[in-house]
């Protein structure tokens, strides 16, 4: 679970998670242990690439009929506009963000942008003003962007407050009915909202897949006893097919360990068919931060599906949701891993824990991995990478991109 949701973000009020900077790296081996296997990396030097989707083949993401592994960043304020921003800080301007992402790209191999696009920025789905600025910035940079939809705590959306998450709607009932009638004070329900965004870019290939939430999470069960998350990610998946058959969707969960998505949940939700690849996040409150993959053997092998440790319960470990994603065969994407990091040191620090557990990942199966947060202002909890401050932990990202682990 992201530290302090905003909790996380402190001061923010924000489960940030936007600029997952992604890296498709020049040459990324395939699935862990497999033999090397070519992959083009979209960047302004593969202009052919720009008009190509992300597309999904088993285990993996594929862009130009080739392999797509990508590194990146967290930076969630980035469709910030005159009318609406979340942060605290000054909103980025066109220019900021053209700044932002070549410097990902070119300083820390990044190819992709996690963001939130909640109905918070979009004013309801009525003005995409935002959203395209991003959209300008990535396909200029030659990076894809990966929206997120919604957010399970009240952070930066149209909850009353903060605290409002959507588990603790009217008795739990957000993702079983509450998502069909507008929260707070939206505009739209979700369900109105998500029709209306993916059909607005349903033609925009800059756009690598849909985000339902962010970190959705209940403990509501449906008359098969299942997790209800099951019904809501099966009829809001069928609804973006429908109208948007081209992009990749998934749900959008910490999964190791969160009520709903956890487990054999975790194996029900992730396994509808029109769930392209699964999620989950790597914060030392669920696991460890000097661990490379909390819950995997010494080895560096994934546990049994059916073990004990695999429970769906609180605490069960990222490892878990590896193994569960290489049985379901689909695409795993790390959409958050943050390390805080106070000083030169504890950056250093920080670049050498996060590397390992970048390693860890695309060695057991990874497509994705977004570092949390990129950023240009101190947060209050310490999980800022600046630009400006020499990390050390851009260069390491970098040179793993030029330098898959095999």
């Amino acid at each position: 679970m992201t530290p302090g949701k905003w909790r996380r973000a402190g001061s923010l009020g924000v489960t940030l998670i936007i600029m997952g900077g992604l890296l498709a790296g020049c040459s990324w081996f395939g699935h862990s242990g497999g033999s090397a296997t070519p992959t083009h990396r979209p960047g302004p030097e593969r202009p052919e690439l720009a008009d190509q989707f992300v597309t999904r083949s088993g285990a993996q993401l594929k862009l130009g009929g080739q392999p797509f592994r990508f590194v990146g960043f967290n930076y969630f304020d980035a469709a910030a506009t005159d009318r609406y921003a979340c942060a605290w800080w000054p909103r980025a301007s066109d220019a900021d963000l053209d700044r932002d992402f070549r410097f990902l790209h070119e300083q820390g191999g990044a190819t992709v942008v996690r963001f939130w696009a909640f109905q918070t920025y979009t004013q309801g789905g009525t003005d995409f003003s935002g959203v395209d600025r991003v959209i300008r910035a990535a396909r200029a940079n030659g990076m894809r962007v990966m929206p997120v939809l919604e957010n399970e705590w009240g952070d930066c959306t149209t909850a009353p407050t903060r605290t409002d998450s959507k588990a603790a709607y009217q008795g739990d009932t957000w993702f079983g009915q509450g998502y069909r009638v507008p929260f707070g004070n939206a505009a739209l329900s979700y369900r109105d909202y998500v029709s209306r965004i993916v059909t607005h870019y349903r033609d925009e290939p800059t756009i690598l897949g849909w985000t339902m939430m962010n970190e959705a999470e209940t403990s509501a069960r449906d008359d098969q006893n299942r997790s209800v998350l099951v019904g809501f990610a099966g009829d809001i998946a069928g609804m973006i097919k429908s109208a948007d058959p081209r992009h990749l969707v998934s749900v959008g969960s910490q999964s190791n360990g969160a009520p709903g998505a956890s487990g054999p949940d975790f194996a029900a939700v992730y396994g509808l068919a029109n769930i392209d690849f699964t999620e989950v996040h790597d914060w030392t409150a669920w696991g460890s931060d000097t661990e490379a993959l909390p819950g995997s053997a010494k080895d560096g092998s994934l546990p049994a599906t059916t073990s004990p440790q695999c429970a769906p319960v609180r605490g069960a470990p990222l490892a878990c949701s590896f193994a569960l994603a290489q049985r379901l065969g689909k695409p795993l994407i790390v959409g958050e891993a943050g390390i805080a990091a106070g000083d030169a040191a504890g950056r250093e620090r920080r670049a050498g824990l996060l590397a390992a557990k970048v390693r860890a990942a695309f060695r057991n199966g990874a497509s994705g991995y977004l570092i949390w947060q990129f950023n240009h202002v101190v947060d209050t909890e310490r999980y800022d990478v600046l630009p400006s401050g020499n990390d050390p932990l851009f260069a390491v990202l970098r040179r793993l991109s030029d330098n898959p682990p095999s």
